[in-house]
């Protein structure tokens, strides 16, 4: 009887902890995505890191300083899940860099599948350019961009402090599931489906204006993947 038992109740424990993993991992990744999102919203962005810093002190891996500039990255994974074959290995680093004490950019690269060829991976970028006189910081520039256009596997987004809210929520709207699906995630349009819709093979269609788009690209509608949640 004692190994029946055992035999029930291991595989109960198992998928406990399999689902605590995975739970764990979703809520390291959204506060970790959350505090970086809301960076922009202190009076002083560099002042409000420092708590950011030691608020996610566990996940840092990379701080360097050199002369005026610093740099730095705290990083998220589903190597539980990876390791046990549950899922493609995925990754969520936060990337922060200063100059003489001001903030100048905070990013989010977030992949799947790593390690895979053409494993899709997105770069998501703030510019901290508030202070500047010499842009208008209020760009959201996205590539790919436009209808049924390649790469599908590589995306990068890249806005000012003054681009619009919608805009700065879809840029954050990573879609955490990646780290834990048995097959991952294969394009961009999964990573991050509030800015693509996968509409061909190898191919995706951006559903939010670009500041890169051509005056072609502007006078023509948003695909209708775009239309569909």
């Amino acid at each position: 009887m004692g190994i029946v038992r055992i035999l029930v109740i291991l595989p109960i424990i198992i998928a406990i902890g399999v689902v605590m993993a995975i739970l764990h991992t979703q809520r390291q990744a959204i506060i970790l995505l959350a505090d970086v999102s809301h960076l922009d919203a202190a009076q002083n962005p560099f002042l409000s890191f420092a708590s950011f810093k030691e608020k996610h002190h566990h996940q840092l891996t990379y701080e360097r300083c050199q002369a005026d500039t610093c740099a730095w990255e705290f990083t998220v994974t589903n190597w539980p899940l990876a390791h046990l074959g549950l899922a493609p290995q995925a990754e969520l680093r936060a990337s922060i860099s200063s100059f003489r004490q001001t903030l100048s950019t905070a990013g989010i690269t977030y992949s799947s599948a790593t390690f895979k060829t053409n494993s899709p991976i997105v770069y998501v970028q703030e510019d901290f350019c508030a202070d500047r006189n010499d842009v208008t910081c209020d760009n959201f520039d996205l590539y790919p961009h436009g209808r049924d256009v390649a790469p599908a596997w590589n995306g990068s987004i890249e806005f000012g402090q003054f681009a619009g809210g919608l805009q700065k929520q879809a840029a954050s709207g990573l879609n955490l599931s990646c780290f834990s699906a048995f097959h991952g995630c294969s394009n961009i349009a999964e990573l991050i489906p509030k800015i693509w819709k996968l509409t061909g093979q190898g191919k995706v269609s951006s559903c939010l204006r670009s500041s890169s788009d051509s005056i072609a690209e502007r006078n023509q509608p948003l695909s209708e993947a775009c239309l569909r949640k």
